[in-house]
């Protein structure tokens, strides 16, 4: 999955598409014309060969995490006495200056050193690639690892992806395969694929009023990510509920119904509309009528 963030808090919402215990690799896809100017001035080379790099402690906080650790302070021991270095200058009677340096005292809590993290990038695919030197594995004692891997490339690059070795190839390649969904830009709600139809004059007020009320409904639940249809799942939007392994495709247009599914949902997605229900592919089908509340409610409370 590709990450387009400053940071990330919870790790497993941006692992929904890496199956629990698979191995993946952290980085990025990186343009050839650019490779020079950014191992130049983000990195250092680490080996003689020039083919590891290790990110320069002033890119930020977690480059600094990384290189040389840090010092967390532990409240659950009484304050010490510490000592801070202070310069001072004073001009006496005759107007002569005299200036030095003292130790001044202050309390603080015990510092506790944090060790860097130690991550080196490297280039693979033949320098498509830049990623972390390491293997992470997706399982729930990993998961702090792999957020500070996900938030110093960020901090990095301004993004990040997930990527997995090819056996038959030995190449990497995107964890997230294509289908026909586009992931909706950070901060834009689904109103903005809904003012199509709330603008439309093919569309009653009494219909618009109900499509409203069922997106605001389904966003009441708070949805990891919201992903708006693309190419024959145009009218559709998607709600990624992936800490329950639930998504609920709900239609822009009033009339049609409410597909529920499981993690497969992107492999089940790219069949037709005819495919998923002909053979039952969705694990529940909920009908735009008076009874969709009090459905889609008992079905997303009780998960």
């Amino acid at each position: 999955m590709e990450i387009l963030k400053k940071r990330i808090n919870n790790v497993e919402k941006y692992l929904s598409d890496i199956s629990d215990n698979q191995k993946f690799f952290i980085g990025i896809k990186i343009e050839l014309n650019k490779i020079q100017k950014i191992l130049s001035e983000k990195f250092n080379k680490t080996d003689e060969n020039g083919l590891m790099f290790i990110p320069k402690p002033y890119n930020g906080i977690m480059a600094q995490r990384n290189t040389v650790g840090e010092f967390l302070s532990d409240k659950s021991k009484p304050k010490e006495t510490a000592y801070r270095a202070q310069s001072w200058s004073l001009k006496d009677w005759g107007g002569n200056i005299h200036s030095g340096t003292s130790e001044v005292p202050y309390k603080r809590y015990p510092k506790i050193f944090i060790d860097p993290f130690g991550l080196n990038f490297i280039l693979l695919n033949d320098k498509q690639y830049l990623v972390i030197n390491k293997q992470f594995n997706k399982k729930k004692s990993e998961y702090d690892k792999i957020k500070s891997a996900i938030n110093l490339t960020l901090e990095l690059f301004n993004k990040a992806e997930t990527f997995i070795l090819d056996v038959d190839t030995d190449m990497l390649k995107p964890v997230r395969q294509s289908v026909p969904w586009e992931i909706l830009p950070q901060g834009v709600r689904i109103w903005n694929a809904f003012k199509d139809v709330a603008n439309s004059n093919q569309v009653s007020k009494s219909a618009k009023i109900l499509i409203e009320e069922r997106f605001k409904y389904l966003e009441e639940f708070k949805p990891d990510i919201e992903y708006q249809g693309t190419a024959g799942y145009s009218g559709y939007i998607a709600f990624a509920f992936s800490s329950k392994n639930i998504y609920v495709l709900d239609s822009i247009l009033y009339g049609n119904a409410t597909y529920i599914f499981g993690g497969n949902w992107e492999e089940i997605s790219q069949l037709t509309k005819k495919q998923i229900i002909d053979d039952n592919l969705y694990k529940y089908r909920i009908i735009h009528d008076k009874k969709w509340k009090t459905e889609i409610g008992n079905i997303l409370n009780s998960i």
